[in-house]
């Protein structure tokens, strides 16, 4: 399913919006958000949720996958992920391995091929499908 540049900015300009709401930990400034659209056309976002223990976590991406379940829309077009990772903020960011086998689990689910747009905090981003960047998922 094709996107457009408008659904582009608007998934990354949620993703940096759902920054503020993340809840760090160690750095305290490492912040971590994300903002799905749905096939219906709806955007979901949320940010990353980090206990004491650091293995208590819930990644930005499960967070806005989760978000969209709770409206009953699991059929996943674009996930945009954004981080406070460099202070230039130029940095892309890209989803860890869990995140990507869970995006991955959601396209075989749903049919489609979700595309992934790892963005920086200057709205720039990379563009892959989640079969691109996972080649060889976990069965």
């Amino acid at each position: 399913m094709k996107t457009t540049p408008e659904q582009h900015t608007s998934l990354i300009q949620e993703a940096i919006r759902a920054l503020s709401t993340a809840h760090p930990k160690n750095p305290p400034n490492l912040r971590f958000g994300a903002a799905v659209l749905t096939r219906a056309g709806n955007i979901y976002a949320s940010s990353a949720f980090w206990s004491d223990t650091l293995s208590l976590a819930l990644h930005g991406e499960q967070a806005a996958l989760a978000h969209a379940a709770a409206h009953n829309e699991r059929d996943i077009v674009a996930i945009a992920c954004v981080s406070t990772e460099d202070q230039a903020g130029e940095k892309f960011c890209h989803p860890c391995g869990i995140c990507k086998q869970l995006l991955y689990e959601s396209s075989q689910a749903s049919g489609i091929d979700i595309e992934v747009l790892m963005a920086n905090l200057k709205g720039q981003s990379l563009r892959k499908q989640i079969s691109e960047i996972v080649p060889y998922p976990w069965p």
